[in-house]
C-alpha cells in the first residue's frame, strides 16, 4: 500500500497495510499496487520526490512495459488542523436491519456504534431520533433503539455533549431539526463544543403487508473478461451497497449463462469458478424463503427471466428482488490466441485456433482500449494471420478476436525498428 500526498500524488510511504500516521495536514490518497518484485524495483522511488504517476508510467496500464497494477484514484483523506479546544466526537453508527416491517402498528429498530466516538469527561451521550429528509427530531434515548409506530424514512444520530453548555430543553419533537442542533455546534458554525452524528444511521420502515419495498441492489464485476486456464477460471463481483433488504428476507447470488440467462449456479457469495468460456453473469437475488422456494430454481434450464417473471418487479405476484442487468464477464480461452514476434515492429503473426464457424472480427485496440484503424474480418478457419503494423505509434496494444465462440485477447507491444 502506497501513500500519497496533494494533487500530484507525491509518494510519501508505504506499508503491507493500509494504514499510516502523517503529521501534516492537507490531502493524503491511499493506493494498491500489485507487483512483481523481479519485474517492478521498488528502491527507484524515492518519498517525497517519486509520484505515483512516475510509478503508473512504468506499468502496462499506464503505457509502459511492466506486468502490474496500482489503483491511481486510491482513497483519498483530508487531514486537517482540529480545533483543540473541542475534542467530542460523536463517531458513527450502523443500523442492525436498513429496513423494517411494521407489525401490529409499531416498529423496533436500533444500531451500534463503530466504536470511533470521543466522549471528553463531563460529557454524555444521547441517541436522536430523526424523520424524513429534513431530520425533524422525533425523540431521544439513552440507548440506539426506538420504537415507532408509523412508516416512513427514519435516522438514528449520536449526540456527545457537555449538558452545562448545551441545554435540550429547546428541543420541541415535531419541529426541532437535526439541522438546527448542529447550527448550535462548533462543527456546524456555532460555538457550543458537542458533535452529532449527522449523517447518522438511516433505516426504512416499511408497511410489508401492501408494499414490496425490498431491492437486491447492484454488482460491479472484478474483471469484464477473464481467461479460462487449465479448463478453469474464477470470476467474481462486489456489490455497490445499494441493497435495500428488509427484515425475514434474504440475500443470494446467482450464476447465468449467456444472454438468454441460463442459470447455472448459485452462492452466498458473488465468486464462481466456471470450466467454459462464454458470456455469464452473476446476478443478486433478494427474497423472503416463506413466499419462495429456491427449489423451483433447475440447473441448466430455469433462467434468469423465469425468475424474474415470478416477482412484483417482472409482473408476478412474488415480493423480491432480482438484479436482472447484473455484472456480466466474458470469459475466453487465451489459449487459443498467441500473437508473435512481441514486441513486434512492422508485422504481427496470429495464430487462431478453435474459434468455431463462420467469419472472425479481428480488431487491435490501444493502451486504453479504443478501436485503432486495423480491423478486418478472416475465416474462422485460417489458423494463420498476418497483419500489417507498420502504421501503428509504438506502445501497449492488444489483439480482440470476436468469434461464434465468445471474445479472445491477446496483447503486444509496437517498438520502432
Amino acid at each position: 500500500y502506497v501513500l500519497t500526498q496533494g494533487e500530484a500524488l507525491t509518494i510519501v510511504n508505504a506499508g503491507a497495510q493500509p494504514s499510516f500516521v502523517v503529521t501534516e495536514p492537507g490531502l493524503y490518497t491511499i493506493h494498491t499496487l500489485v507487483y512483481d518484485d523481479s519485474t517492478l524495483d521498488l528502491g527507484i522511488v524515492e518519498f517525497g520526490v517519486t509520484t505515483g504517476v512516475d510509478v503508473n508510467n512504468l506499468l502496462i496500464q499506464g503505457g509502459g512495459s511492466i506486468c502490474a497494477s496500482l489503483d491511481v484514484a486510491g482513497a483519498p483523506v483530508t487531514v486537517e488542523e482540529c480545533n483543540g479546544d473541542c475534542l467530542a466526537n460523536a463517531g458513527t453508527l450502523t443500523a442492525f436491519e436498513e429496513a423494517v416491517c411494521l407489525t401490529n402498528g409499531e416498529a423496533t429498530f436500533g444500531a451500534e456504534g463503530n466504536g470511533n466516538e470521543l466522549v471528553p469527561a463531563g460529557y454524555e451521550v444521547i441517541y436522536v431520533l430523526t424523520s424524513g429528509a429534513g431530520l425533524v427530531i422525533e425523540q431521544v434515548n439513552a440507548a440506539p433503539v426506538f420504537t415507532v409506530v408509523d412508516t416512513g424514512s427514519y435516522t438514528i444520530h449520536t449526540l456527545v455533549y457537555d449538558p452545562a453548555t448545551l441545554d435540550l430543553t429547546i428541543v420541541e419533537f415535531g419541529v426541532t431539526t437535526g439541522v438546527d442542533v448542529n447550527s448550535l455546534l462548533i462543527q456546524g458554525g456555532g460555538s457550543i463544543c458537542a458533535s452529532l452524528d449527522v449523517a447518522g444511521a438511516p433505516v426504512q420502515v416499511v408497511d410489508c403487508n401492501t408494499i414490496c419495498n425490498v431491492n437486491a441492489g447492484t454488482l460491479t464485476a472484478t474483471a469484464d473478461e477473464v481467461c479460462l486456464t487449465n479448463g478453469a477460471a474464477s470470476i467474481s463481483a462486489t456489490p455497490n451497497n445499494d441493497a435495500f433488504k428488509p427484515a425475514g428476507f434474504e440475500r443470494i447470488f446467482v450464476l447465468t449463462q449467456g444472454t438468454e440467462l441460463v442459470i447455472v449456479n448459485a452462492s452466498v457469495t458473488p465468486n464462481f469458478v466456471v470450466d467454459a468460456p462464454g458470456l455469464y453473469t452473476i446476478h443478486t437475488l433478494a427474497f423472503n424463503p416463506s413466499t419462495i422456494s429456491l427449489s423451483g430454481i433447475e440447473f441448466g434450464v430455469t433462467t434468469g427471466f423465469d425468475v424474474n417473471a415470478l416477482l412484483v418487479q417482472g409482473g408476478g405476484s412474488i415480493c423480491g428482488s432480482l438484479d436482472v442487468a447484473g455484472a456480466p464477464v466474458q470469459v475466453n480461452n487465451c489459449d487459443d490466441l498467441n500473437a508473435w514476434p512481441n514486441p513486434a515492429t512492422a508485422e504481427l503473426t496470429l495464430e487462431l485456433q478453435g474459434l468455431g464457424n463462420g467469419r472472425v472480427e479481428l480488431d487491435i485496440l490501444d493502451a486504453q482500449g479504443a478501436r485503432t484503424a486495423i480491423s478486418t474480418s478472416i475465416a474462422a478457419d485460417q489458423p494463420i494471420h498476418r497483419l500489417d503494423i507498420s502504421d501503428l505509434r509504438p506502445g501497449q496494444y492488444m489483439v480482440r478476436v470476436i468469434t461464434s465462440n465468445g471474445v479472445r485477447t491477446v496483447r503486444f507491444a509496437k517498438i520502432d525498428r
